[in-house]
């Protein structure tokens, strides 16, 4: 088995073909590498736009790409052919989900294509680097962040080009490295339930008459004696979460509920939390439950 890391950087640019934008890839990168981890070859080559013929230049900043050098690149349908010709049937490891998404949108727009021709399997390798590291914070790990928690060098990387991140990639994978765990990791690319799947945008749910929410997913005990509580006042919601205090109706303790509900490709996510009474509870920022939006697309990069 062989594993190819790849790295994308693209461009968001708008398409009156599509009348809206796309992510319009600019460079591939990537580095092949055998089970023993050993790197066999790389990939790296610049995209000639077609959508946008100039970058942001907040990408030209963040990449260092100037409009001169992507002038001498390839279009995106040779640069696919030369990729797909060279990664063979490797598996496909990208770091998060952002990249994968991008080369489904771009072969969409450019081939007509719901699905990536040479895929057969694929890792997420930044979920594999969180669990292998317990990593607990609410935020995905990034790249630079998961090196430095590894205490990777990175003295010559040079940062969102393509080639040099699948590079680093690969370092955060060999200090973490099991195969056969990594294996498990290994999602079926040819089945039509990985693009569904990944694909599924989260959505945070704010109306709490949505039929997935269930009445005992409002209801809270006392964290001093377990005892049920009672809600005080209604419900509001703040941050995507909805929020209301309590009093423990047997020792009278009170404390603030916090509960939030995210639909996932796999179903709903409930997550709750309680937070310490405060009197005069700040209010500026929350809105009555009943008065919220229906549902509110979640903003988080990758988030699927």
């Amino acid at each position: 088995m062989e594993y190819v890391i790849l790295d994308l950087e693209w461009n968001g640019t708008y398409s009156r073909k599509k009348k809206g934008f796309i992510n319009e890839i600019i460079e591939f990168g990537a580095v092949k590498c055998d089970e023993t981890l050993s790197v066999v070859s790389t990939f790296s080559s610049l995209v000639r736009p077609q959508v946008g013929k100039k970058i942001s230049g907040k990408v030209k900043t963040l990449t260092s790409i100037t409009n001169e050098e992507l002038a001498s690149g390839r279009q995106f349908m040779q640069v696919q052919s030369r990729f797909r010709k060279w990664m063979g049937e490797a598996v496909l490891l990208t770091w998060g989900t952002s990249d994968i998404l991008t080369l489904i949108e771009n072969y969409r727009y450019f081939c007509g294509s719901e699905k990536i021709p040479f895929l057969t399997g694929y890792v997420d390798l930044q979920k594999y680097c969180e669990d292998v590291m317990e990593y607990g914070s609410a935020q995905q790990m990034g790249l630079s962040t998961a090196a430095q928690l590894l205490e990777i060098d990175e003295e010559g990387i040079d940062h969102h080009r393509a080639l040099d991140d699948s590079l680093l990639s690969l370092k955060c994978l060999k200090k973490l490295y099991d195969r056969e765990r990594l294996n498990g990791y290994i999602q079926d690319a040819l089945r039509q339930e990985f693009y569904d799947k990944i694909q599924f945008k989260t959505v945070i749910i704010s109306d709490l008459h949505h039929p997935l929410i269930r009445r005992g997913d409002l209801l809270f005990r006392c964290e001093s004696c377990g005892k049920m509580a009672r809600r005080l006042e209604p419900w509001t919601l703040r941050n995507k979460s909805f929020r209301a205090p309590f009093e423990c109706r047997s020792c009278h303790h009170r404390f603030v509920g916090r509960v939030q509900f995210k639909l996932k490709y796999e179903g709903l996510v409930v997550k709750k939390g309680i937070y310490p009474w405060q009197e005069k509870e700040k209010k500026k920022e929350a809105v009555p439950a009943a008065e919220a939006a229906e549902t509110v697309s979640s903003e988080d990069k990758g988030e699927n």
